[in-house]
């Protein structure tokens, strides 16, 4: 089958930088998992895309929304809410009560404080994101935005031409860079043999087999530089032990 590429800029937007306070410096978003953590760095004011198989996407975005939550003494930002726009309907509610679990969060904390909504077409995910999105952001203040299947809409949608998906996509990307104070996260099933990314960090997934394993193969994009590791599908889903133990007797956490 062949596929089009689908081209859109990062736009060109010239500001003052804004003052922030040290503790904003220092807070810093992680997915729990050191060989991934030890190459990227991501703060406030970020955008990273993640891509590749939706199953292996998802599990490390939720890893980072949930993680995200925790107090900074334990490795977190302390986010006060989560904003999840579901295009492509990959967010599992019960993957984050799994990953909330292991960390020895209450559930029902987490899922509160994650707030999510779906939208079905690229039209709907545009006026959601342009029109929506800002009155969400002034009212619940989250420190991290997710759009899940940003990309896939406009290749799945039988109706749209390329032309008209550049057009919209481009619009959601402007109204995205004008967000302030919050990690953005995008996902697609979709790597670079499909879609030329804007330069912005992104980390793409490849899953291989071997024997009765599955090896995960990531390629890291950040500050022009490529950096690749690798882990298997059991340590992207579990939660190291020493980092068990040491949540799981606080206080702090309810």
């Amino acid at each position: 089958m062949h596929v089009t590429k689908l081209k859109f800029q990062q736009p060109a937007l010239l500001e003052l930088p804004k003052l922030k306070t040290a503790l904003e410096y220092r807070d810093r978003f992680t997915f729990g998992i050191d060989k991934l953590d030890s190459k990227l760095q991501l703060h406030l004011d970020d955008i990273i895309g993640i891509f590749g198989e939706t199953r292996y996407s998802n599990a490390l975005l939720t890893r980072l929304v949930v993680r995200s939550l925790l107090p900074r003494n334990h490795g977190g930002v302390d986010a006060g809410k989560v904003i999840v726009k579901d295009a492509d309907n990959s967010s599992s509610p019960y993957l984050y009560v799994n990953i909330a679990r292991e960390y020895g969060m209450h559930y029902r904390n987490v899922l509160h404080k994650v707030l999510v909504s779906r939208q079905f077409t690229i039209y709907q995910l545009t006026n959601t994101i342009i029109y929506d999105l800002p009155k969400r952001i002034q009212l619940h203040k989250p420190k991290v935005i997710v759009i899940s299947g940003l990309l896939d809409q406009s290749f799945q949608d039988p109706y749209i031409n390329i032309s008209e998906a550049e057009r919209l996509v481009s619009q959601i990307v402007t109204s995205l860079h004008n967000i302030k104070d919050a990690l953005i996260v995008l996902t697609s099933r979709f790597t670079d043999n499909q879609i030329e990314f804007p330069a912005m960090s992104r980390i793409e997934i490849r899953a291989k087999q071997i024997f009765d394993e599955t090896k995960l193969n990531l390629s890291v994009y950040n500050n022009s530089k490529t950096k690749r590791l690798s882990f298997t599908e059991k340590e992207l889903n579990g939660v190291p032990r020493w980092h068990l133990g040491f949540v799981l007797n606080s206080n702090c956490i309810k």
